[in-house]
């Protein structure tokens, strides 16, 4: 918990308070949109490749305008957000600072993230380092939208698509975020992609990192809506691989629909699902007339891959 403390709020030296708060990687998506909700915009998030199980949080606040009331408050509503998870998080840490360009400072600590056999997640603007020259490089803005490639969920999905490239396939990107998956797809020679979110952010952040890696529009196809968007611009043909990295709740909403969309043997690729939800999952679409063809776990989140089942 945060200890209040008494702060000179007409400190000229350093007029900026930072937070610093250690949390599981698990939790970035949804402190992404907490932070969001309470229009808190100047933060940031380290990640360290090395480490595959926490972040930590840089929040950047104007001295003068927050009150120790406000800081408990904001404290109070992590260790929330946590307790949702059945999460704690370690004590957080305030700093006052002197003036910084927060939007460049919170640039130092990424650094380029290997992922898989082949694939190479890259800040924008770094350069390749010359051990990863031979890897298949997706850029990403990582300030425009969640989905760096450091949950444990999206890590498992590109993992499954290094491990089977879908080569020439027509892919279905449900609920996109910063389009990650949509660009390791055609990185690996998808044919082209159809990315779908419910969010107008994440359609802007999948379109500003399919410039920054050189993706044409019929390429990489973003539409602000979810399975119902798909289906009305996909091809003629059918899409051969769905990708749906989100919460179980929200697949079991739209798994219905999967049908609609999927061609003859297609596949879908569902992440974002807890360890205890696999059993649940699995059930639910079996009723639907799906049937499990893998399960994949990375600490306690899940990849299942369907097919349906055959008549």
């Amino acid at each position: 918990m945060l200890v209040a403390k008494t702060i000179d709020l007409h400190n000229s030296q350093f007029p900026w308070l930072r937070l610093e708060q250690e949390f599981p990687v698990e939790l970035e998506d949804s402190i992404y949109w907490l932070l969001s909700n309470l229009e808190i915009h100047r933060f940031s998030f380290e990640h360290d490749p090395n480490e595959h199980f926490t972040k930590t949080l840089f929040i950047w606040l104007p001295l003068n305008e927050c009150s120790v009331r406000e800081q408990e408050t904001l404290v109070q509503s992590l260790i929330s957000l946590a307790k949702t998870f059945g999460l704690t998080l370690t004590p957080c840490k305030w700093i006052q600072v002197k003036d910084e360009d927060w939007s460049l400072s919170w640039k130092k600590s990424w650094k380029p993230d290997p992922v898989g056999k082949s694939i190479l997640i890259l800040p924008a603007w770094l350069d390749v380092p010359e051990k990863f020259l031979e890897r298949k490089v997706i850029r990403l803005d990582p300030g425009s939208a969640f989905g760096t490639g450091s949950h444990p969920s999206t890590r498992l999905c590109i993992e499954a698509l290094d491990d089977n490239p879908p080569l020439g396939q027509v892919i279905a990107d449900i609920g996109c975020g910063s389009g990650i998956l949509s660009l390791t797809a055609l990185k690996l020679g998808a044919k082209s992609t159809f990315s779908v979110d419910t969010d107008s952010l994440a359609i802007s952040a999948t379109k500003i990192n399919s410039a920054l890696n050189d993706f044409s529009e019929n390429l990489l196809n973003v539409f602000l809506g979810s399975t119902e968007e798909v289906e009305a611009n996909m091809p003629r043909k059918k899409i051969d691989l769905i990708l749906c990295n989100i919460l179980a709740p929200v697949i079991k909403l739209i798994g219905p629909d999967f049908e609609k969309i999927i061609g003859h043997k297609g596949k879908v690729i569902l992440s974002g699902l807890l360890v205890e939800q696999i059993e649940e999952l699995r059930e639910f679409f079996l009723k639907l007339g799906w049937q499990v063809l893998e399960i994949k776990i990375k600490d306690q989140w899940a990849l299942m891959v369907l097919t349906l089942a055959l008549t």
